[in-house]
């Protein structure tokens, strides 16, 4: 089905003023949603709105941002989220970060005690947006083994670099850890989908392409075996270590409602004219640009894609055509809006393929 954009805008905006969250804040998160469900990241999309909205109710995310600093120098601070969102606390860093970056170079703003915070390229994209490199880090809760254990001790840690071009798009890297992201699996199990052979094992480590036995009980692959559980681990020390937040099995699932989260996150921004002139780093990144644009092609291949570009092409095409929404998802939401005492998404504003 295939929802207008500025409907569920104005319906997800809609859900969280009606909890008290201040209209700015409201966007913060809606337009993070959207961004991931534009580029057809559903995983991160809309069908994460009723948990967020669930976890506010219980009082386990603050619906107006509760944000301290506990060290605010020169190039560096470490703030305290207060279990606010994580969009609106990941959004707020990254602001932060630039703003450090314009003074001194580099901006580095290390946060814990926030909340899941969708997709990481969302505060990259903020600084390339400022002709900054953003680097974006997060810890989440434990989805993988150490290589030859048999429990879940690390995230699938996500990271995001992003960096400006003076072409239509910029270059975004935007991974988590494992082959796959644990909403992925999720978004699977919604669409009553198989998952490819290599996204997760059982509980008894064999590999399984059923959706549930990844979600109860299994986990999800590391990326490249022993270098993705590596670059995961430190990851994790880089966010809940370094900031003094939760890490590994310290952090319970987002769906865990009894609990709070903490979720620590790692924003980064560099100010690329303070290393060389602006002008010189776009004639570099351009000609780098040419070189893979125009690069020998595979048989079969017509065209070659840099990091992020195909999530961007969609993004332009969706903005026009509408969301993709899972006939489940939209009865989640809508069993939700009735809840909160909202309108639902009508019939008439859903089209169906």
């Amino acid at each position: 089905m295939i929802i207008e954009a500025e409907k569920i805008k104005d319906f997800s905006n809609k859900c969280f003023t009606k909890l008290g969250m201040p209209e700015n804040e409201a966007e913060i998160i809606t337009e993070a949603l959207m961004e991931a469900d534009l580029r057809e990241i559903h995983s991160h999309g809309f069908m994460r709105l009723p948990i967020y909205v669930e976890r506010m109710q219980k009082g386990l995310i603050e619906t107006k941002a509760n944000i301290s600093y506990e060290t605010d120098n020169g190039a560096l601070a470490l703030m305290d989220a207060g279990y606010s969102s994580g969009q609106v606390a990941g959004y707020l860093a990254m602001e932060k970060a630039i703003e450090k970056a314009e003074e001194s170079g580099v901006g580095l703003v290390a946060v814990k005690n926030s909340n899941h915070f969708g997709i990481t390229a969302f505060y990259s994209l903020m600084a390339a947006k400022k002709d900054m490199i953003g680097i974006v880090l997060s810890n989440v809760v434990p989805l993988m083994p150490a290589i030859g254990g048999a429990e879940k001790v690390i995230g699938n840690n996500p990271i995001s670099i992003a960096a400006p071009t003076r072409t239509e798009f910029p270059i975004v890297a935007d991974m988590a850890m494992s082959n796959t992201s644990f909403g992925k699996v999720l978004y699977a199990k919604e669409k009553r989908e198989a998952i490819p052979e290599g996204w997760g094992v059982n509980a008894k480590g064999l590999p399984t392409t059923k959706p549930d036995e990844v979600i109860n009980g299994g986990f999800l692959s590391s990326v490249g075996g022993p270098k993705g559980f590596g670059l995961a681990l430190m990851i994790e020390i880089l966010t809940g270590v370094l900031t003094g937040g939760a890490f590994s099995k310290m952090i319970p699932s987002m769906y865990d409602v009894n609990q709070k989260q903490s979720i620590s996150h790692f924003m980064l921004a560099i100010d690329i004219k303070k290393l060389i002139p602006l002008e010189l780093y776009y004639e570099n990144i351009n000609q780098l640009v040419s070189f893979i644009k125009n690069s020998k092609k595979a048989q079969g291949v017509s065209e070659i894609y840099l990091p992020g570009e195909i999530e961007f092409l969609k993004e332009k095409r969706n903005k026009e055509k509408g969301i993709h929404i899972e006939e489940d998802t939209l009865a989640s939401l809508n069993k939700m809006a009735e809840q909160l005492g909202l309108s639902g998404l009508a019939p008439s504003e859903v089209t169906r393929l």
